[in-house]
């Protein structure tokens, strides 16, 4: 009723006829059986056609109408065709169709127009133009800009002057382009390059049961070292100009394995070199010796014996065995060259400790001991690294088959943190025995370093380190071992901690050292100022000292070394002066 009234009022208003039958004829919604597919429109291609099946009320179509024209506002009525072979049934079915825009142009209409996404990017106006160099007042000269930037003058080649300053300003500069025959500085080596990139090559050595092959490689290297020195302790006086000679063999088996030997053939074991005195006795010492000072084999077990064990298995034992160096507790307990055996395990790992490393050292002779120079020791040391501290312990039995009654025993413990870029170290070592010599005794050390960068250079320093160690040593204390300090590069040191680990100085003693040590010109060149007290048995010893370092080409530095002490007691005076040039090969 509500459509009849509906058309009656669209054919009052005066619209078409075909309109006002549409809106009459026009079906309820369909169910949802009446249509096999509802697929949306697509905004690029319109709507897809999917074939639908009639429904039992009305038959649906769609086709295609202009944009703007009548047709697409909405469903129309679709007459039955009129001719007489039309079955009675089409005649009674009333077909509704509903205007689909065209496709293409709905396509075109969804897209902007052009102008919307491409701009035109209008020309410079001819009056902005870059100006010539030539043009700028502002530009310096040629010489003056390349003098005071750096120029490109200072990479040319030797032979090439083009565009160098002019003779009237500084010649301070320096070549910063290495010379066309230049080579890098490289040790001997055979079997393989080093530090090269040259092929691996395969040999057929390998460790026991074929595991691990070798790759050898055999490194020669070592230098020579021109001195000249001028010292005075107490009422001895040393003038002497002297040179010293070492030369290292390394032969790498693989990357844990290597056989090493060294010769000192002109200066035998702390000696520091053979050198011609001035003062009386004048004369030449001779300290030359063709027995090898240091040789000794070292490896890792699980390498050379892993063909006996589950390639899983995580050993990381090493061993070192022959006269080789060995350090503890920074130098101060034992620095010395012994022949004997360490074995090594590290990564075990207990709790919360990151990794603890355990050695185990047994030196069967040539431990030099201030009471035997030809002792013997046996002793484990460990540390392990905790929340940023490193702790270290130390227990030695030191035998002196030559010195009766003076076998001592030795225990240390030392803690290490790091706060930042600073760094603190103490430590505590004891010593018990020898009752037949000095007795028990203690050395109690703090030592604390600070590294700090400039932001500006002053002098061409960029970095230093500032370094201060205090310590107190009970009467009776001797370090364990002192045979790898240089007898002649000791007699320059300030610091009385090194006088005391190189067994100068024994019995009571108290004191602390303060000094930096300076970079300059990115570390080639290095001044190290120093300033120490100490009291030795009571008395009171100030000294001051001063280390030069310089880098004189790619194998070469030269060395400087300067002492003063002040005390009133002679014995403790001492000033000298140490210069030096070493060849590196």
């Amino acid at each position: 009723m509500i459509r009849t009234w509906l058309a009656a009022a669209l054919a009052a208003a005066g619209m078409s006829q075909l309109a006002c039958e549409a809106v009459a004829q026009m079906p309820g919604p369909l169910p949802n059986w009446a249509v096999k597919a509802a697929t949306p429109i697509n905004p690029v291609r319109g709507r897809e056609l999917i074939e639908l099946n009639p429904s039992r009320q009305t038959q649906h179509f769609e086709f295609d109408a202009e944009i703007g024209s009548g047709l697409a506002n909405g469903p129309i009525q679709l007459l039955p065709p009129t001719n007489q072979e039309t079955p009675a049934a089409d005649q009674d079915r009333t077909n509704v169709a509903f205007m689909v825009p065209s496709r293409k142009q709905a396509t075109e209409r969804l897209l902007p127009p052009t102008d919307e996404y491409f701009t035109t990017i209008q020309p410079l106006p001819e009056s902005i133009e870059t100006p010539a160099p030539i043009d700028d007042p502002d530009l310096p000269p040629l010489e003056e800009e390349l003098w005071n930037h750096g120029g490109s003058y200072l990479y040319c080649p030797e032979g090439d002057r083009l565009g160098w300053p002019t003779e009237e300003d500084h010649d301070h500069y320096e070549l910063l382009r290495l010379p066309e025959n230049f080579v890098a500085p490289l040790p001997l080596t055979y079997f393989a390059q080093f530090l090269g990139n040259d092929p691996i090559k395969v040999w057929d050595l390998t460790w026991f049961r074929g595991y691990n092959n070798w790759e050898p490689r055999f490194v020669g290297y070592g230098s020579y070292e021109l001195i000249g020195l001028a010292y005075k302790q107490g009422t001895t006086r040393q003038d002497a100009i002297g040179h010293q000679l070492i030369a290292d063999f390394d032969l790498q088996l693989t990357g844990t394995e290597r056989f090493h030997l060294q010769f000192r053939p002109i200066g035998k074991g702390n000696t520091g070199g053979s050198y011609y005195q001035f003062n009386d006795p004048a004369g030449y010492v001779d300290n030359s010796t063709g027995e090898p000072t240091r040789y000794w084999f070292e490896g890792e077990l699980a390498s050379i014996f892993g063909g006996y064990f589950s390639p899983f298995a995580v050993r990381d034992i090493f061993v070192t065995a022959g006269r080789f160096p060995f350090a503890l507790q920074n130098g101060l307990l034992m620095n010395d060259e012994m022949l004997g055996v360490v074995v090594n395990k590290n990564t075990i790992y207990v709790g919360n400790i990151s990794n603890i490393n355990v050695q185990g050292i047994y030196a069967a002779t040539d431990v030099r001991n201030t009471a035997d120079p030809d002792s013997g020791l046996f002793g484990v040391n460990v540390t392990a690294d905790y929340d940023r501290e490193l702790h270290e312990f130390s227990a030695l039995a030191l035998n002196t088959p030559d010195a009766p009654g003076r076998n001592q025993q030795f225990v240390a413990y030392s803690r290490t943190k790091f706060y930042g870029p600073v760094t603190l170290t103490g430590r505590a070592m004891f010593k018990f025995g020898d009752e037949a010599g000095i007795g028990e005794g203690q050395l109690f050390v703090l030592e604390s370093n600070l590294t700090r960068y400039f932001e500006h250079e002053f002098l061409g320093i960029d970095h230093c380190v500032y370094y201060c160690n205090a310590f107190y040593a009970r009467d009776g204390w001797n370090p364990a071992g002192s045979g790898n300090y240089n007898r002649l590069r000791t007699a320059f040191e300030v610091d009385p901690l090194v006088q005391i680990a190189s067994g100068r100085t024994v019995g009571p003693n108290s004191g602390v050292a303060l000094g930096v040590q300076y970079f300059r010109h990115h570390e080639d060149e290095s001044i190290i100022p120093e300033i120490a007290f100490e009291a030795p048995t009571g008395d009171p010893v100030w000294g001051f000292g001063l280390r030069y370092l310089r880098k004189t080409s790619q194998r070469t530095y030269f060395e400087a070394l300067g002492v003063i002490n002040f005390s009133e007691t002679e014995i403790y005076r001492r000033d000298g002066i140490s210069i030096s040039e070493t060849i590196l090969f």
